[in-house]
């Protein structure tokens, strides 16, 4: 368990930011994923982003992130100085990273630390090649890597994925405003517990340390929780970053089509819809999440909602769950 203490300063200091480059590399955690493996009739966040760092040869990308280790170097993620932070000046700061930090993260990666619940790996090729070049190359080899995959699986999504992050804080900013800011520490995912004195947070590491500001950064791939605390010591503390997914109904994300307007949006959501409209077909679950750039964990969600109103039949297929509209979903449809 990670402890984190708020004093009144942290807590006056807490606020959200914007990074592409932490919504990038929350990308890359769906490499770890077996979500998307396999043919889904779409081009899911997990496919598409395997099939870009197989093809451009991102070898890098893929060694931090298909390794044993639980620690993944801080300068991927480089301090938000603003509430939105640029991709170029992010990117700048990865390829700049100062080489004795670079080595130090790198060395805490792959040998880990029991102490702080870190565990290590076996380098591989391909990182130790890279590193035969310098820390200077290594960190602009990685920036450039980084720009590969943005241009090609993240950038042209940009937008709606930007659209989906703003509406999730400006609904968090509403529930601050009405009930305080504790109910949105404690409301950020199930692994976050704020207790009114500082946040515990529910992970492998293990550590206690007090912050002069918090920073929460929604992101909208992996549906996994991921903490940039800064463990290593005598390097310039950065201040605590919690990467949370954005909210189910955070927007309509980016799929493959945005539903239109109709009565069963105005019904049952614009996000239900959409799923809704795409199961003329038997789909399962996780062919859902691929073809709509959701969480498997809030497609699951809506489907369940789905099917207790009785808009939907489940049958199973071996060992996975199949999801298609009834009768009564396609009248809905129809309406108006």
């Amino acid at each position: 368990m990670l402890r984190i203490e708020l004093d009144a300063r942290a807590v006056a200091n807490t606020r959200f930011v914007i990074s592409p480059l932490y919504n990038l590399t929350d990308s890359l955690w769906l490499l770890r994923s077996t979500v998307g493996a396999g043919p889904t009739g779409g081009r899911g966040p997990g496919a598409l982003v395997r099939e870009t760092v197989r093809e451009r040869r991102l070898a890098l990308l893929e060694s931090f992130f298909t390794g044993a280790w639980t620690y993944i170097p801080d300068f991927l993620n480089p301090q938000p100085e603003q509430h939105e932070e640029s991709l170029e000046r992010e990117l700048h700061a990865v390829a700049t990273v100062a080489p004795a930090r670079l080595a130090q993260e790198l060395w805490t990666m792959l040998t880990g630390d029991p102490a702080l619940g870190i565990a290590g790996g076996r380098a591989p090729r391909a990182l130790l090649r890279a590193l035969d070049r310098g820390e200077a190359a290594f960190a602009e080899l990685v920036a450039a890597e980084l720009h590969q995959l943005w241009q090609a699986a993240v950038g042209p999504r940009w937008p709606a994925l930007r659209a989906r992050i703003d509406t999730d804080i400006a609904r968090r900013a509403q529930l601050s405003a009405r009930h305080g800011l504790a109910s949105v520490l404690g409301g950020l995912h199930p692994r976050v517990l704020y207790d009114g004195e500082g946040i515990r947070l529910l992970v492998d590491a293990r550590a206690e340390l007090s912050a002069k500001a918090l920073y929460l950064t929604p992101t909208v791939f992996s549906s996994e929780l991921h903490i940039s605390v800064d463990p290593l010591p005598g390097a310039r503390q950065l201040r605590p970053t919690i990467l949370y997914p954005a909210s189910p109904g955070a927007g309509t994300g980016p799929g493959p089509e945005a539903a239109p307007t109709s009565p069963a949006g105005d019904l049952i959501g614009a996000t239900r819809a959409r799923l809704l409209a795409d199961l003329d077909v038997p789909r399962s679950t996780t062919e859902l999440a691929e073809r709509h750039w959701l969480a498997a964990s809030t497609v699951s969600y809506h489907l369940g909602v789905l099917h207790r109103a009785g808009l939907l039949v489940r049958t199973r297929s071996g060992r996975r769950a199949l999801y298609r509209r009834t009768s009564r979903a396609e009248a809905l449809r129809q309406e108006g």
